[in-house]
């Protein structure tokens, strides 16, 4: 929260600085920023980038545009490239200022999923590693969108749920950091001819939401600044108590999952627990003990 505050003092939009996730868990690094170079971001048009996929570079005090963190140039010996979702061999890159799948290839990589052939060929487009996540290429600098598995497609247009994340932290009485926005099917099974947009979050104080009156002077907030911030209008809000959220064992808020909580109809109502340090770090030491289980005592397969 801290972190994002202090760098909307200076400007330009923190949701860029989301971790890539895809990237995290497959690479060691393929690209960053010259030494000394500092901070460098490039603000574009939001309507062409979400709408048409597309960078045009707007100016700085745009205020419809949106301002992205440079990922930096790509290290030597490494490949990075932009392709289209269904280029199944990366035989055509898409080239810079068009937004795609991040592709990477190089010494920094995963070789594959340990004993898993079949994923491995899954994650993989020719001889390139699929990331999943969503960037564009600009004077040879990589700058990441999101993840392509969580946009939203409303009416022929890409939301992607950080933006909608990010209006809503900013209502007074929504924990920053606690917010989750995705597309949904409607959990009382009618059909639709579209997902329905959600945004479901944490409150400051339990209070907020036991309350029925400030419950929905929370939603009706939330909804007003996602509608004045991006210009659409949420199908449902869902106010929980803090720490209702699913998370993983090490803190990070599970989009999928709180997804299909929702589509089951068990995220209504759903209790809040913040995990102590003391949880998270029995977490930690089981998925360490298990992992060294498998490699000393014979969880290799054989050949």
């Amino acid at each position: 929260e801290a972190f994002g505050s202090a760098f909307s003092k200076h400007g330009f939009d923190a949701r860029a600085l989301l971790p890539s996730y895809g990237m995290a868990e497959s690479t060691l690094a393929v690209a960053f920023s010259d030494l000394g170079a500092g901070l460098r971001t490039l603000s574009v048009e939001s309507e062409a980038l979400w709408s048409e996929g597309v960078v045009k570079i707007a100016s700085d005090d745009d205020t419809t545009a949106v301002r992205l963190v440079s990922c930096g140039k790509r290290f030597d010996g490494h490949a990075i490239d932009i392709f289209a979702d269904d280029d199944a061999t990366s035989a055509k890159p898409l080239g810079e200022d068009r937004v795609g799948e991040i592709r990477i290839a190089g010494p920094s990589v995963m070789g594959g999923y340990w004993e898993d052939a079949e994923r491995t060929q899954q994650a993989r487009a020719g001889e390139l590693l699929r990331t999943g996540d969503l960037g564009f290429l600009h004077d040879g600098r990589l700058y990441i969108c999101g993840r392509s598995k969580d946009v939203v497609i409303l009416n022929g247009r890409n939301y992607h749920p950080q933006d909608m994340e990010w209006e809503a932290s900013q209502v007074p009485g929504v924990r920053k950091g606690n917010v989750v926005a995705f597309g949904a099917r409607d959990p009382r099974g009618a059909e639709r001819d579209r997902e329905r947009v959600v945004v479901a979050f944490e409150a400051q104080d339990p209070a907020m939401v036991v309350d029925p009156a400030l419950a929905q002077a929370l939603i009706t907030a939330v909804r007003a600044a996602v509608q004045s911030g991006m210009g659409l209008t949420l199908d449902d809000v869902v106010p929980l108590a803090p720490g209702a959220l699913p998370k993983t064992s090490s803190g990070k808020l599970q989009r999928q999952k709180t997804r299909a909580l929702y589509e089951t109809g068990e995220l209504h109502g759903r209790g809040g627990k913040e995990p102590n340090r003391v949880e998270l770090a029995k977490e930690a030491a089981k998925s360490q003990l298990s992992y060294f289980k498998l490699a000393v005592l014979g969880g290799r397969k054989k050949t």
